[in-house]
């Protein structure tokens, strides 16, 4: 992809996203009555908020580098982040997937009721250690690659020469530790939205069907509402499919030189990374009552000052 194409991509994407930033971020701090998500949702709400603004101000950044010869170091360091704060959405994704699926299907299972009567805790703990192997693997991964770049062209005597074999074969290793244990990140979020919201769909089918049959209507404000988180969350599967098989593929392709061939300068990864997220915002935009009811009520105001 040309740079002049990312640019032209990417820039209203980022603008679009920031202004769902603001205001969403504006629903969260003050809220309609009686529309608050509670903990570890609306947790989970500030922390998609949070990646997704700095994820949008590294993208201008990058857009910006376009303008001048950027260092080596400093273009790495910008895709780490945009994969850091990306991964990170993608893995609040999957927790938000397995809080509705613990909430709204009946579990039977004894480890799925001791989950269910543990869920706070189990999802700190487990998006906190999220994140810890998320920032260990970007962190390696970006260190050992600024490093694997272009050799100095200083070092021409034998002994030298061996140093830096050495040293570049212990980087390549640790590079690709750091490779593999982002894949297995990336995969697993994927694995476990296709699951749980495919169960949670498959559930609310069949109560509906049985609501049917014994001529009872579907119409409860909570009932529309689990309908409505459940649609929007394949939605958001759907939407970060995608990405995640793309960012996948790139796991896979780092291993060997084909991706300096598909993708060398990460523009194709970085748009996929933006449109994502974009519409990852949207769909919350339209599942959470917090975000919606907010928004109408920020449009009847501007209503009533004309």
């Amino acid at each position: 992809m040309e740079p002049w194409l990312y640019a032209l991509l990417s820039s209203p994407l980022c603008l679009t996203a920031t202004f769902f930033n603001i205001v969403f971020s504006f629903c969260l701090m003050r809220p309609v009555a009686g529309v608050m998500p509670r903990n570890p949702l609306r947790f989970l709400l500030i922390v998609v908020l949070f990646n997704s603004t700095f994820q949008q101000l590294v993208t201008v950044l990058t857009i910006v580098m376009l303008l001048f010869d950027a260092p080596f170091w400093l273009q790495t360091l910008t895709r780490a982040l945009i994969y850091q704060f990306f991964c990170a959405n993608f893995s609040c994704n999957a927790w938000i997937s397995i809080f509705y699926y613990i909430s709204i299907v009946p579990q039977q299972h004894p480890i799925f009721i001791w989950i269910k009567r543990n869920m706070n805790a189990i999802l700190y703990i487990g998006f906190g250690l999220n994140q810890i192997v998320l920032l260990i693997s970007l962190s390696m991964g970006a260190v050992t690659y600024t490093l694997l770049g272009p050799v100095p062209s200083n070092f021409t005597s034998p002994e030298l020469n061996k140093t830096l074999v050495e040293s570049l074969e212990t980087d390549l290793y640790l590079f690709h530790v750091a490779n593999f244990t982002y894949l297995l990140y990336c995969t697993c979020p994927l694995f476990t939205l296709l699951f749980s919201w495919g169960k949670t769909f498959v559930y609310l089918r069949k109560h509906m069907k049985k609501m049917g049959q014994s001529s009872e209507s579907f119409s409860q404000p909570q009932q529309k509402s689990q309908m409505r988180v459940t649609v929007t969350g394949m939605v958001q599967a759907a939407l970060f499919l995608p990405s995640s098989l793309w960012t996948i593929a790139v796991a896979f392709l780092y291993i060997t030189d084909l991706f300096e061939m598909v993708d060398p300068n990460r523009f194709v990864t970085m748009t996929f990374c933006s449109m994502s997220s974009l519409g990852n915002l949207l769909c919350f935009g339209f599942s959470q009552s917090v975000f919606r009811h907010g928004i109408v009520s920020v449009i009847n105001k501007l209503k009533r000052h004309k």
